[in-house]
């Protein structure tokens, strides 16, 4: 079995570290597989680049004249727009999920390159900017695809809109169920009728990482009854395991005796819809009695705003591309706050627990596939900071006994060949569904 995995980057964010870590997994259980991306930054053997399509010199120059005509109107334009109070035809929304529309394949991918290859089925991963929904279509290959969002079955945003109840994924995108929140053009019901008109009937077996996001498909009103297998995300073992606690402390200077919350994602902080829920954590921690007590451990990027909200002392750590420092800053900390709005799988809460760490989220989305409440962490009230405050305290009071069960359950539920297995199941039965021979595919996968 020959398998084309197919990806936006090949390192940073969720999806990145997902695919490269299956590509992986799969060739060391002897199926040859590559992920192709558009551009290549990493040093793996396993990672190719996809081909751009060729151009002639005419067609080319067609279309950087057509895009610097596009930059200097915007320069002129745009500054004009945005001086009218309200514009009845620009698209707004109060959601703060992130949205893609994905009408045009930005990079240039191939899909004539895909369908001359020998690959025996395609896998695609967080495709958006790569090949665009009319580019899927095309794709003859037996094909299957990971739901590292609730993309592929929404409209422009990446998960249903729990924030406001909007039920359009399950009962289409129409004129009259639009949210009162929303206006100007409705892009989601636009990209939402482009995927019902290419993808609706094309045959595609789905792959998720949670229940929760297997059930968010199999309620769409664009995939409902599509095949779809439960596959967790694979988490590397090997670099993420607890380390001696007092030893990375002093190796970063984090105080011995304070109690370490660690956060990811503090960029986000404008408003309370913000997807990651950096405010909430911040309205959390105005909640705890002895502020003096605690000491935070943030990933990620801090701004302005972070330095002036933040009320305890912390470490930021910055973007960490490493994995083995990124497991010793979880293994310094006492327990890990995530507060997103709404998580597909969230690798930052099963990366902790394999650090022994419990985890306190919301119970929202795929966390609860990860946390068992008041077992190996804490699910909050969606979106209550004062339960979230409450979860932190409980997982300080319990932290070795719930850190030794996530661990546990880290190892057992999501280690390499459970998600092997599966994703070689649900490539076989693409293969079948379009007559292809699958017996080379059985053979690898053993």
């Amino acid at each position: 079995m020959k398998v084309l995995l197919i990806n936006f980057k090949d390192s940073g964010g969720g999806a990145a570290i997902a695919s490269m870590r299956l590509v992986q997994a799969l060739n060391e259980a002897g199926v040859e597989a590559v992920l192709a991306v558009p551009r290549k930054t990493c040093d793996s053997p396993y990672v190719i680049e996809l081909p751009k399509k060729r151009r002639g010199f005419l067609n080319k120059l067609v279309r950087w004249l057509g895009n610097y005509l596009s930059h200097i109107c915007s320069q002129i334009f745009d500054p004009l727009v945005g001086r009218i109070p309200f514009h009845p035809f620009r698209f707004t929304t109060t959601n703060g999920i992130f949205h893609t529309t994905n009408f045009v394949s930005e990079t240039d991918s191939d899909v004539d390159w895909i369908n001359r290859s020998d690959f025996d089925v395609v896998n695609l991963h967080w495709i958006n900017d790569v090949i665009c929904t009319k580019d899927i279509a095309r794709i003859k290959k037996p094909l299957v695809w990971t739901m590292h969002d609730s993309w592929p079955c929404c409209g422009a945003e990446h998960h249903p809109n729990v924030m406001e109840g909007d039920k359009r994924w399950q009962e289409g995108y129409w004129r009259n169920n639009k949210p009162a929140t929303t206006h100007g053009i409705d892009l989601c019901r636009k990209v939402w009728k482009q995927k019902r008109r290419y993808l609706a009937k094309k045959d595609i077996v789905f792959t998720a990482p949670s229940r929760w996001e297997r059930e968010v498909l199999m309620t769409s009103a664009l995939f409902k009854g599509k095949s779809c297998f439960l596959a967790p995300n694979i988490m590397d073992h090997a670099s993420f395991y607890p380390r001696d606690r007092r030893l990375v402390r002093n190796l970063f200077g984090i105080p011995e005796d304070k109690k370490v919350i660690a956060f990811g994602a503090a960029g986000d902080m404008d408003g309370p819809k913000a997807m990651k829920g950096s405010s909430l954590l911040f309205d959390a921690l105005r909640s705890l009695r002895s502020p003096e007590q605690y000491f935070l451990l943030v990933f990620g990027p801090v701004g302005p705003a972070f330095r002036e909200a933040i009320a305890i002392p912390y470490f930021a750590a910055g973007y960490i591309a490493s994995p083995q420092m990124l497991a010793c800053l979880y293994s310094a900390s006492d327990v890990f706050v995530n507060c997103s709005i709404i998580e597909s799988f969230s690798y930052t809460c099963l990366e902790a627990a394999s650090c022994a760490v419990p985890s306190v989220a919301f119970d929202v989305g795929g966390t609860g596939c990860l946390i068992e409440h008041e077992r190996t962490g804490y699910l909050a009230r969606p979106y209550d900071p004062e339960d979230i405050a409450r979860g932190i305290v409980y997982c300080l009071e319990h932290r070795d006994e719930l850190g030794a069960q996530a661990l546990r359950k880290s190892r057992q539920e999501f280690s390499t060949p459970a998600a092997v297995q599966t994703y070689l199941a649900a490539y076989t039965a693409a293969m079948k569904r379009a007559g292809t021979n699958t017996e080379g595919g059985s053979h690898d996968g053993q």
